[in-house]
C-alpha cells in the first residue's frame, strides 16, 4: 500500500508544534508520514565581501555569528520535533541551507501534500513567500488545516469549473476525499468561460470520482451572486470540513496576487480546511 508524504515547512518557532500535531493527525487518518523541513539561508550569501582587510575581518565575524545563530535555531527545531516524535513513528525532520523558496520547491516535487498554517498563507509569517512560491510556481498541492482533522471525515466540497487548477486540486485531494463521509461538487455556471464550457461539466468530475470509488453529489450555485460568497455559504450550509479548489492568479514581485475567489478563501478564517492547487 502506498504511503502519502505530508511535507511540513517549519518556521523555526513554537508555532511549529501545533502544525506538526495537525500533520500527525492527518497522517494517521490517511495512512501517511510527516516529513518536516527547516530551510535556512547560508550566512555567506548575505554578506558583501570587500578587498579591504578590516571590513573582511568584520564580515567574517558577522558570518560566524550568523552561523552560530543558525546552529542554535536548528538545535531548537530538532528538539521540538524529537519531543513530538517520541514514542511514535512517521515523523522526520531535515535541514536545508540556501534559498528557501528554491530548495523547498525542489523538495516538494515528490511530496503528496504540503501543509502550511493559516497565518502563513495570509502573508503574516517569515515563510509566507515560500507558500506563494510552492503554490504558484512549483504547483505543489497545498493543504491548510483550519478545522480539527477529525472533521475531514464529514463533508468535503469541491469547487469545480473544469480548469487545470481545479483538476490538479481534485487529484491531490483524493486521499482526503476517500475519508470523507460525503462529497459535494459545487459549480457556478455563470462564472465559466464560454470556450470549453462542456469540458467543465461537473458530471465529468462525478464520473471520475466514481472510478476512484468516491460517490459525489452535484449542486449548482447561484450564478448571479459573488462566487466566493456562494462557496463560503455552501461550506456553512453543509458544515464542510474540507474545501477543494483550484488557485487562480499570478505572482508579481513576490507579492500575494491571487484571483478574487482564491484571495477571499485565503483571507477568510471561517472557511473549512483547504486543499489548493495552481
Amino acid at each position: 500500500m502506498t504511503q502519502c508524504e505530508i511535507l511540513v515547512p517549519l518556521r523555526g518557532d513554537d508555532s511549529d508544534v501545533a502544525l506538526l500535531q495537525q500533520g500527525l493527525a492527518l497522517a494517521e487518518l490517511i495512512d501517511g508520514k510527516v516529513a518536516s523541513v527547516y530551510a535556512q539561508m547560508d550566512p555567506t550569501e548575505l554578506m558583501a565581501w570587500s578587498a579591504d582587510g578590516s571590513f573582511a575581518s568584520t564580515s567574517a565575524s558577522l558570518i560566524q555569528s550568523a552561523r552560530d545563530g543558525n546552529e542554535q535555531a536548528w538545535a531548537d527545531v530538532q528538539a521540538r520535533v524529537e519531543a513530538l516524535a517520541s514514542g511514535r513513528g512517521g515523523l522526520t525532520v531535515e535541514r536545508l541551507i540556501g534559498l528557501q523558496d528554491r530548495l523547498l520547491a525542489r523538495r516538494s516535487a515528490l511530496s503528496d501534500i504540503v501543509m502550511f498554517g493559516c497565518e502563513t498563507v495570509r502573508g503574516k509569517t517569515s515563510i509566507s513567500p515560500v507558500f506563494e512560491a510552492l503554490l504558484m510556481d512549483a504547483h505543489a498541492p497545498i493543504f491548510i488545516p483550519r478545522t480539527p482533522i477529525s472533521m475531514l471525515t464529514g463533508t468535503a466540497l469541491i469547487a469545480w469549473d473544469g480548469s487545470v487548477e481545479a483538476g490538479r486540486a481534485a487529484k491531490a485531494a483524493l486521499p482526503l476525499l476517500r475519508k470523507a463521509g460525503k462529497v459535494v461538487i459545487i459549480q457556478s455556471v455563470g462564472a465559466l468561460e464560454d470556450e470549453g464550457k462542456e469540458l467543465s461539466d461537473p458530471a465529468r468530475l462525478q464520473d471520475w470520482l466514481g472510478r476512484q470509488d468516491i460517490k459525489a453529489h452535484i449542486e449548482t450555485m447561484d450564478a448571479s451572486k459573488d462566487t466566493a460568497s456562494e462557496i463560503l455559504k455552501a461550506c456553512t450550509t453543509h458544515g464542510a470540513g474540507l474545501l477543494v479548489a483550484g488557485a487562480y492568479g499570478h505572482s508579481r514581485a513576490r507579492e500575494f496576487v491571487f484571483g478574487g475567489v482564491t484571495r477571499t478563501l485565503l483571507k477568510t478564517v471561517t472557511t473549512p480546511s483547504l486543499m489548493l492547487c495552481h
